[in-house]
């Protein structure tokens, strides 16, 4: 495991997704606890990717807004390209319905603070593209914080949506990761082209599994 990066200390592993490695770490300038990702080759290694990569977390690393996760720095150490978000405690959404329905009140709460951050990153032209409950922090405060916003894209699964804009049927290579089709629109489970919409579908299906402790669709 990595010991460094830049002035970050890495404290432990944390999880991995489609976008890379993710760990926990001090940063030893500001004294504070922070979330590391660090980025795929595939994305790293090829210089067309990675500088609208560059180009559209710095648009996400200008969301400010208390439900999403603030992406504060894009830097490069050892070779690694990395992205440096605000460490949120708590536990996934995923986690917190267990298959189980919530007290409504909780539910709709959760969906308002999340509904107003998709409407703060769609101001900004910013779709987030995978809205899920696992992509959602609930903290010990019962504040819902979203995490990834504007970097779907990016994932293995994303990656293969983006390449299938001119197909009506994705189709993806053995061992790839498509995604959390349950939680996509129609139009983005078929690879064509999504708007701030596709986050809005999402988002109903998320609140239809907090009410109900169960998906809409099988």
């Amino acid at each position: 495991m990595l010991d460094t990066l830049g002035h970050y200390k890495i404290l432990d592993r944390i999880g991995a997704g489609g976008m890379g490695e993710v760990y926990r770490a001090r940063d030893t300038r500001l004294g504070r606890t922070v979330a590391i990702k660090v980025m795929a080759a595939n994305v790293a290694g090829d210089a067309d990717r990675r500088e609208r990569f560059v180009r559209e977390a710095r648009a996400t690393a200008a969301l400010s807004h208390p439900n999403i996760a603030a992406l504060y720095e894009i830097g490069e150490d050892q070779g690694q390209l990395f992205l440096v978000f605000e460490f949120v405690p708590g536990e996934p959404l995923s986690t917190v319905i267990a298959g189980r329905p919530l007290n409504l009140r909780r539910a709709v709460d959760f969906a308002t603070q999340i509904a107003d951050a998709l409407a703060e990153a769609h101001s900004e032209g910013i779709v987030h593209r995978d809205i899920k409950p696992a992509n959602i922090i609930i903290t010990p405060k019962d504040k819902a914080k979203v995490l990834d916003f504007g970097l779907a894209a990016w994932t293995a699964g994303g990656a293969e949506r983006e390449g299938a804009h001119d197909s009506t049927v994705l189709v993806t290579a053995a061992g790839t990761t498509l995604g959390t089709a349950a939680y996509m629109s129609p139009e983005q489970a078929l690879g064509e082209k999504v708007d701030q919409r596709t986050d809005i579908f999402s988002l109903g299906i998320v609140l239809f599994e907090m009410v109900t402790g169960r998906l809409p669709f099988t």
